[in-house]
């Protein structure tokens, strides 16, 4: 199974999800007339980030698997982390921070993901075989240590 399908279904997702959190305020009065207004509760925002953060986890590992690197989770993380606790500011500016912020980090991952994978296999990440023998992480394999 190819990661590169989940990194653009990711990307998509976070999309979905920043323009949902930035225009909501602004369309919920009008979704509220056509009966729409569901759109706005809680629970719709969170199935939207956990599918987000489900399609973005499948990516990461699959493409774990070929370029070794922790820093396309570690910016999953903390844009999921960053959505989800935008509820906890106060403060409409940062909220807005933190929703830019938040999408901007989930894309990085992916886009890191799919950047990394081509680094590593210096092809397009639908040439790689499955499972690549001996994964290096890139970040190391510049350091030789010799005993």
């Amino acid at each position: 199974m190819q990661h590169k399908s989940f990194d653009k279904a990711g990307i998509s997702i976070a999309i979905v999800c920043a323009l949902h959190c930035l225009l909501l305020p602004v369309v919920l009065p009008t979704l509220a007339l056509m009966g729409l207004s569901f759109m706005g509760m809680f629970w719709v925002e969170l199935v939207v980030l956990s599918t987000s953060m489900l399609v973005g986890g499948i990516a990461v590992v699959l493409g774990f698997r070929h370029h070794s690197s922790p820093f396309p989770l570690l910016a999953l993380i903390s844009g999921g982390a960053l959505f989800f606790l935008k509820h906890e500011v106060t403060s409409p500016w940062l909220q807005v921070v933190a929703i830019v912020a938040g999408a901007f980090m989930l894309i990085t991952a992916h886009t890191l993901n799919l950047y990394l994978c081509r680094k590593r296999n210096k092809v397009p990440c639908e040439q790689v075989p499955e499972v690549a023998n001996n994964p290096k992480p890139i970040i190391s394999s510049q350091v030789n240590v010799s005993t």
